[in-house]
């Protein structure tokens, strides 16, 4: 398909671009590290949660463009994408492209290490090397732009993307290119307001294709979206899934601004559920019953003195048997790096737990390794809660009571409010554990505001083995708290 305008001028370089880099590359062993790569979120499952009253916001890292030149040059992704989590955008777009838009492969890796939300790769995609890099790189999806392809290249990518695991977005800006996609097998399709040939922007092109998508078709508007007026317009014609890039760069606020885009008039008290981890699991089935009703993470412990202690073959059955989207999490107490690495490579975890005293410097190791690493910091011992900064590197900090004869929360409440009152960096989640159940955990929710809640005996009938019965009503008490 013959383009024109800048979209043939990005494209040009971009053949080059590719060229030169394909030239390098053994394209059977990216394919297989694509394959083997499972980063965390679905994209496609993500956006299908939106409705009206709950749109999706997907919040892009964008430092430049074409028609603007230099947006926001000295943005941080690893920062920005906290916010954006934060915050409640639903996905995060990642521009990847160098020439116009300055951003880079790094940026989408350090996004990836900073969220659990579903990453899309946006560049000018247009070849297997592309999407197989987008991939290996921690992305969820990619972006396909209907008229840098012919119809049957469209189709071949769609399928390519599916087959490693990404749910592609593809972009359109007419009826026309809205049939193409449609017949090529889209499911998410990108309406860009902008025309990338000419680069002008009208508003009103997303309301006008709207009503041609039928109800299997999930519509997504992009470009020009810059208040709530715009959302709102975008609602009135059936659509509830928002890419907004420039506006949320440049805003003061990023957390508020994205609350006034979902229509929250208060982010004082707008509802952000924590996720929910549920630790000690010993059991490949019960592990995926515990995900299937709504526990975002799943703990293994790795510590021999622990009666929920597992092998590597033991965890490598669990692991396997969940769904790619679920945050596995190692839980280790004094191991050093080569042992932890080990587990996480033959396990396949997203994300270790250190509960001793492990040093800064191995937490920062591991998350240089693009691992989430979890430091839990205690309130009767060390390290203390006053020791965050210290541990500057961590994904976040996993808070308890620290007073039982094994490392965690040995089922003993206490006060909670302590750790709300706690000092850490912007960029670390506080997850809260240590004696939570299904009938305290509201309310100590209530009195944080943690990301995340950790659980393990409240909701055990023995050790290792969890009462489904309780882990259901304590992801129901979790999920009517209110983060405030």
């Amino acid at each position: 398909m013959a383009v024109t305008g800048f979209l043939k001028q990005v494209k040009d370089l971009k053949q080059q671009e590719v060229a030169h880099l394909t030239a390098k590359v053994d394209m059977g062993s990216l394919r297989a590290l694509a394959e083997s790569a499972t980063p965390a979120g679905n994209f496609l499952t993500a956006l299908g949660q939106s409705t009206p009253a709950k749109v999706g916001i997907i919040a892009e890292i964008k430092k430049a463009s074409p028609s603007k030149g230099p947006i926001r040059p000295d943005l941080d992704p690893f920062e920005h994408a906290r916010r954006y989590t934060r915050g409640g955008a639903r996905a995060i777009s990642v521009l990847t492209e160098s020439n116009f838009f300055k951003g880079s492969l790094a940026d989408l890796e350090a996004v990836r290490r900073a969220t659990h939300l579903p990453i899309l790769r946006k560049d000018f995609i247009f070849s297997e090397f592309q999407i197989y890099e987008a991939r290996v790189a921690g992305a969820n999806a990619v972006l396909l732009i209907t008229p840098l392809m012919d119809p049957g290249e469209l189709a071949a990518y769609i399928a390519l993307a599916r087959e490693i695991g990404m749910e592609p977005l593809v972009e359109i800006n007419s009826e026309r290119q809205f049939e193409t996609a449609a017949k090529a097998g889209a499911t998410l399709i990108g309406i860009n307001n902008r025309n990338l040939e000419t680069l002008e922007t009208d508003l009103k092109v997303a309301q006008r294709l709207a009503p041609f998508f039928s109800q299997d078709l999930i519509p997504v508007a992009a470009s020009g979206i810059s208040a709530r007026s715009d959302i709102e317009a975008g609602i009135g014609s059936g659509i509830v899934n928002f890419l907004v890039g420039e506006s949320i760069v440049r805003a003061q606020d990023t957390e508020a601004f994205i609350g006034e885009l979902l229509g929250e008039t208060d982010r004082d008290t707008a509802a952000q559920t924590p996720l929910v981890k549920i630790c000690g699991l010993t059991d490949p089935d019960e592990a995926v019953q515990c995900q299937g009703l709504g526990a975002d993470a799943i703990g293994l412990v790795f510590y021999e003195k622990s009666p929920r202690h597992l092998s590597i073959e033991q965890a490598q059955k669990i692991t396997r048997a969940l769904p790619r989207e679920t945050i596995t999490v190692g839980v280790f107490v004094n191991a050093d790096h080569g042992y932890i690495m080990e587990r996480v490579t033959a396990c396949n975890l997203r994300a270790v737990q250190l509960h001793g005293q492990e040093s800064p410097e191995l937490v920062k190791a591991l998350a240089r390794s693009g691992i989430w690493v979890i430091k839990t910091l205690f309130a009767q011992q060390q390290p203390g809660f006053d020791m965050a900064r210290a541990y500057e590197d961590a994904w976040g900090f996993l808070v308890e009571d620290g007073r039982g004869t094994l490392p965690g929360g040995n089922a003993r409440p206490w006060e909670w409010n302590r750790a709300a009152r706690m000092e850490t960096t912007a960029r670390t989640r506080l997850i809260l554990a240590g004696g939570l159940d299904p009938d305290n955990v509201q309310q100590a929710v209530n009195d944080v505001g943690p990301d995340m809640v950790d659980v393990s005996s409240g909701v055990e009938r023995a050790y290792g083995k969890k009462d489904l019965k309780l882990v259901k009503k304590f992801i129901q008490a979790v999920k009517g708290t209110a983060k405030v």
